[in-house]
């Protein structure tokens, strides 16, 4: 009868005693550290594929002005525009228009031409030259 009453007795003892309690605190926060552990692997695996989403919709944004620019190159508009400008060819019946321009080199050789006069002579082509 003392053993039975022994035996009761331990288990209460054993659930409100002190090791016990270490026991459940250090269990307790075991847990929750690997708790909080997952939920920041879990946030920078989120913000992670974030990244990944935005750097896919770029490079397809991308592709896509990619794929035009292919199908205009490809396009007839194109290959007539730019047999047009670098080979100078024409369609049959269109009539070629060349209006000149002052080009780099004209504009070097005026500078060259009025550098090359002394000053008096500049001031004298200003004043009584003919325009």
């Amino acid at each position: 009868m003392w053993e039975n009453k022994r035996k009761k007795s331990i288990f209460p003892d054993l659930l409100f005693s002190k090791f016990f309690l270490i026991f459940c605190v250090i269990a307790f926060l075991a847990v929750l550290f690997y708790l909080a552990k997952g939920t920041i692997r879990t946030y920078k695996v989120n913000t992670e594929i974030a990244e990944l989403e935005q750097e896919i919709a770029h490079l397809e944004n991308q592709n896509d002005g990619l794929a035009q620019l292919i199908s205009y190159l490809k396009s007839d508009t194109f290959i007539e525009q730019e047999a047009k400008l670098k080979l100078g060819l024409k369609k049959p019946g269109e009539n070629l228009v060349v209006i000149p321009q002052m080009g780099e080199t004209q504009k070097i050789d005026t500078e060259k031409t009025s550098g090359e006069q002394t000053n008096p002579a500049k001031w004298w082509a200003y004043f009584f030259a003919k325009k």
